[in-house]
């Protein structure tokens, strides 16, 4: 996974681990729905990008 946040990369090419703890089930390798946590408030997105890894 690679994060880039406003223009600046925040996590380079790093693998997740294993499932994380708001995963729906454990089927890791199959595609899923993708989730953007706040800081216990609320937050706003202007523009995502999302490209599958090949």
């Amino acid at each position: 996974m690679t994060i880039v946040v406003n223009g600046k990369t925040v996590v380079s090419n790093q693998e997740i681990p294993g499932i994380t703890g708001g995963a729906l089930d454990s089927n890791e390798g199959e595609p899923g729905p993708v989730y953007f946590q706040g800081d216990h408030g609320p937050i706003e997105f202007r523009k995502i990008v999302i490209t599958p890894a090949k």
